[in-house]
């Protein structure tokens, strides 16, 4: 039995100059995302997978400096 996997963007966030998005996972028909992905816009990176709680803006500037 396996579980369906839906992906969205969800949030656009500017920090620093820079843009990032980010993804919620959400699987079934749940309407909280199991966890979220962080890209930067510029290049595409992923710069944090399966984070478990949704990113702020100082959170992103943390993981950046």
């Amino acid at each position: 039995m396996s579980t369906e996997l839906k992906s969205r963007t969800i949030a656009v966030l500017a920090v620093d100059g820079e843009n990032f998005s980010v993804n919620g996972h959400y699987e079934a028909h749940a309407r909280k995302a199991s966890w979220y992905t962080i890209t930067r816009s510029r290049d595409g990176n992923v710069i944090v997978d399966k984070c478990a709680q949704f990113p702020t803006h100082d959170s992103i500037r943390a993981l950046m400096h």
